[in-house]
């Protein structure tokens, strides 16, 4: 059996395309000046876009809403913005085709790629861009080589050459924005906490000021070098921001360009307006530097994830992935501090696996590894969201409970106690042992910013806890112990 569509999603991915696609064309249309093609053409790119970032719409239905969106865009608007075709449906369909060529290949050569190529995070992921940019440009000049002779009567190779480069930066300046769109799925909402803890950074926001006043300065000044006035400030921003708003800020650099020389903002256009080649100059152009800024943004963005990993492996333990001992203590000092400014309460745990040699002895290392591991998951569960966790010895390991008083420390303790004592651990080869854990408190009605105490008299509560027969919990107050 045929399984039953999903009709709604099917509307839903119609209606999501038709309208973003209509609205593109209409922003392509109005960005035209007078009895031109359009300085600025979104859709295709965007159509791209949305169908690489989100396959849920790259169905039967979304491509039927694009064409639709198409079509309609075409039939409706050009009778009032283009008096040199009108309007007829043979050049709707025809200029339809080609919009949709550029679109098919595309996604199908972003379906061959990596996701981190799909998404930008590669250095070499603005080349693959380029690549993919210049098939599905293409791909259009095909089409324009049959269409061109027809609207306006010049020859298949320069039709095919103007479509192609037409194509090519609108993909160039559009597509990388769709492709680095930041993934909102798991976003949630906190507007109290978002208000309290934002704050405008100067130093963030100089470089767009420094990319606005190249904008302002290149209408000012005017002249063939007008279009590279605001590559430092760019490639400024691509240096301090990530790819997505420097996807973005290159966006409006193309569109300023475009834009401006078609509607004579920039000086350099008014006489060669209706020149192919100075447009087909002018438009190679803008692509070729747009590349600069999104290259940089892309080997930033590679940079910083590869410190993100040495970090995370200088700070963390390989086997547990819990912090190791070195950041736990600088994390933990800092979090006294901060706890000790606001006179809140803090209890500290000490926690080690009882007979864990023995485990080692009699299942081998990879059976205490197993034994580490999940008691790594089991004590994380336990424990809330606040507090933190971090191996600090071979079997040992400590904890951090900001705000609690002994009595919930010994709850939040006894809580993991029970369930390692009532979960036996898998070892492999089908053995699974049970394991126990003793576990010393230490705790103070106000921080203070010295875990190394807090961490002693933990430490000793856990040596009574060993004396005592394991498998169980003993606290102290630090006060006390001090008076």
């Amino acid at each position: 059996m045929h399984p039953i569509p999903n009709w709604t999603e099917q509307i839903k991915a119609a209606t999501i395309t038709g309208v973003i696609v209509f609205a593109a064309c209409l922003l392509g249309i109005l960005s035209r000046p007078m009895g031109h093609l359009a300085a600025l053409w979104p859709a295709n790119a965007l159509l791209i876009g949305l169908f690489v970032r989100f396959p849920t719409l790259n169905n039967p239905c979304g491509w039927l809403g694009a064409i639709v969106a198409y079509v309609v865009a075409y039939v409706v608007t050009y009778p009032a913005a283009d008096i040199m075709t009108g309007s007829n449906w043979s050049v709707s369909l025809l200029l339809t085709g080609g919009n949709l060529v550029c679109v098919v290949t595309g996604v199908l050569l972003f379906s061959w790629l990596d996701d981190e190529h799909r998404h930008l995070k590669h250095p070499l992921s603005v080349l693959y861009l380029a690549l993919v940019a210049s098939c599905s440009a293409a791909a259009a000049g095909v089409v324009g080589a049959i269409a061109d002779p027809i609207l306006s009567n010049a020859s298949p190779l320069k039709g095919w050459a103007f479509w192609f480069v037409t194509e090519l930066v609108n993909l160039m300046a559009v597509l990388p924005v769709m492709l680095s769109l930041p993934d909102l799925s798991g976003f949630r909402l906190n507007r109290r906490r978002t208000f309290k803890t934002y704050h405008i950074n100067s130093g963030k926001i100089l470089p767009i000021c420094a990319l606005l006043m190249s904008f302002t300065l290149g209408i000012i000044v005017g002249g063939p070098g007008a279009p590279v006035f605001p590559i430092p400030a760019l490639l400024w921003c691509a240096l301090s921001y990530d790819i997505f708003i420097t996807s973005v800020l290159t966006l409006l650099y193309s569109g300023w360009v475009l834009i401006s020389m078609s509607l004579g903002y920039l000086p350099i256009s008014i006489v060669n307006m209706n020149s192919r080649p100075m447009l087909l100059s002018i438009r190679i152009g803008v692509s070729l530097l747009a590349l600069a800024p999104l290259t940089v943004a892309c080997v930033m963005a590679a940079r910083e994830e590869l410190l993100r990993q040495l970090k995370y492996i200088a700070e963390h333990d390989q086997l547990t992935g819990l912090l190791n001992r070195r950041a736990f203590n600088e994390r933990a000092s800092s979090l006294l501090i901060r706890l000790s400014e606001q006179k809140r309460p803090v209890a500290v745990l000490m926690l080690d696996i009882d007979k864990f040699k023995d485990v080692n002895d009699t299942y081998g290392h990879a059976g205490g590894d197993r034994v580490l591991v999940a008691f790594a998951h089991i004590a994380s569960a336990g424990l809330r969201d606040v507090d933190m966790l971090g191996r600090i010895g071979g079997e040992e390991f400590a904890a951090i409970l900001p705000g609690c008083g002994r009595k919930e420390a010994e709850m939040i303790a006894q809580r993991v106690r029970n369930k390692l004592a009532n979960t036996p651990i898998d070892i492999g080869d089908s053995q699974q042992i049970p394991v126990t854990v003793s576990i010393g408190a230490s705790f103070v009605h106000q921080a203070v910013p010295d875990i190394e105490a807090l961490l002693l008299v933990a430490d000793n509560a856990l040596y009574r806890a060993k004396e005592n027969g394991r498998n169980r919990v003993e606290s102290d107050d630090v006060n006390e112990i001090k008076n």
